[in-house]
């Protein structure tokens, strides 16, 4: 009896081996799809998510049909203060997620031409504002009016696209028609000067409301390149991250704009804002004469600087080096599309502050300005910051700008902890 039973197992192992081959097959085979699949997706979205859909026919298939992409499902009513370049490709950008999208704006036909014509005639004025089929339109507005029918939508987002030194008493003369609920997402890059405070701050005592729902929106972004449709990458940080949430949700259409998420507000406001004196330095060395090697030298110093103030005033340093900091400042220092860069080259020029500002707001002037009393405040060096803000008030010359920087003692570029590295001193 014993040996009937052990045999019958004996049986059926050419049975158990030939099931277990099968299952090996069937799993390879599985494995090998996932990854051809894979292969195909990358390679779709490599050759043919720029070609149009008449171009996708053409080559018999189109393939961007099996690529996923996410969509937002929630419409949201955008409300874009301001009509400035910088508003406009906010409106834009909004719009392009199916959201309602209003501008407000004082120029009344500025608001008729946006409305009837469908394009700003003040700033890009060579773009349209009509989305692609039409599924959604840009509205102007003009008057406190409508401005208050807009904000009274439940969810409402309010897009701030103001100059920064104007924000507070905007917000201040018009807090009877913003909702207490209603987010505000602030884009204006610097620092409030009268009360030396960053702008979420002075936006919530302009406000009289410590609850209101604030987000901060930074990065790398000319507004015209946002215009042109150039892939855009920004960060939007808020001290409630479902905060950020909406705006990346409401901003990100996964084709020319990504939006990331931070719960730094701190961090990217001082990394957006910091920036701007930091790139007025930037034209200065451009207009001094110098070559890439400066400018170089001092975009990666002044980062250093800018983690250091950062992290004393109570912000991330590691949020120093994503898009709201070294983004933000590698656009700014090395393209002459920006306006601090060009203001440094005219300063060098022997043009003024004032003559300059005439023309177009550069929020590096008044940001120096508190960039130092922040760096006193907290105890820091900050010798480039010191030399820009120098050179901007004409304390110094560029000769004794650049000898004050190059001829300071020598020190660390980084100090590595003892355990990983050996003190080295020369007499």
């Amino acid at each position: 009896m014993f040996g009937k039973t052990m045999t019958a197992p004996t049986a059926n192992i050419p049975t158990i081996v030939a099931l277990s081959f099968g299952a090996g097959i069937f799993a390879a085979t599985h494995l090998l799809r996932l990854r051809d699949r894979e292969r195909l997706r990358k390679a779709c979205s490599r050759t043919q998510k720029h070609l149009r859909k008449g171009q996708r026919a053409a080559l018999g298939v189109d393939l961007t049909s099996y690529i996923p992409i996410w969509k937002g499902t929630s419409r949201q009513k955008v409300v874009v203060l301001g009509a400035g370049a910088f508003g406009t490709a906010m409106a834009y950008a909004a719009a392009q997620g199916g959201n309602d999208v209003v501008i407000y704006m004082r120029d009344k036909n500025q608001c008729h031409t946006i409305n009837t014509e469908h394009r700003n005639p003040r700033y890009l004025s060579e773009f349209s504002l009509l989305m692609e089929g039409g599924s959604s339109e840009i509205r102007g507005i003009c008057t406190l009016e409508d401005l208050k029918v807009e904000l009274e939508t439940p969810g409402v987002v309010i897009v701030h696209a103001l100059p920064c030194q104007l924000t507070p008493p905007w917000f201040r003369e018009h807090k009877d028609i913003i909702p207490h609920d209603a987010l505000i997402c602030v884009t204006a890059k610097g620092l409030y000067l009268p009360t030396q405070q960053l702008t979420g701050h002075a936006i919530l005592d302009a406000l009289d409301r410590a609850e209101q729902p604030l987000a901060f929106l930074s990065g790398p972004s000319f507004a015209e390149e946002i215009m042109k449709g150039n892939p855009t990458t920004l960060v939007v940080a808020s001290d409630d991250l479902f905060q950020a949430v909406r705006i990346q949700r409401m901003m990100s259409n996964f084709k020319t704009i990504r939006v990331f998420t931070s719960d730094d507000p701190v961090g990217v406001q001082l990394g957006g804002a910091l920036k701007n004196p930091l790139a007025v330095g930037a034209g200065m060395v451009a207009g001094m004469g110098f070559g890439t090697n400066t400018l170089s030298a001092v975009v990666v110093r002044a980062s250093h600087e800018l983690r250091q103030l950062a992290a004393a005033m109570g912000g991330n340093p590691r949020t120093i080096d994503g898009l709201a900091g070294i983004g933000d400042l590698m656009l700014t220092c090395f393209s002459s599309q920006s306006r601090n860069q060009r203001c440094g080259q005219r300063l060098m020029k022997g043009e003024t502050v004032e003559d300059i500002q005439k023309e177009y707001t550069v929020e590096g002037i008044p940001t120096a300005d508190v960039a130092i009393i922040y760096g006193d405040m907290c105890g820091l060096e900050l010798p480039i910051f010191r030399c820009v803000h120098a050179l901007i008030h004409k304390k110094i010359t560029p000769d004794e700008a650049v000898m004050s920087l190059m001829g300071r003692r020598s020190q660390y570029e980084t100090k590595h902890s003892p355990r990983n590295s050996r003190k080295i001193s020369f007499s």
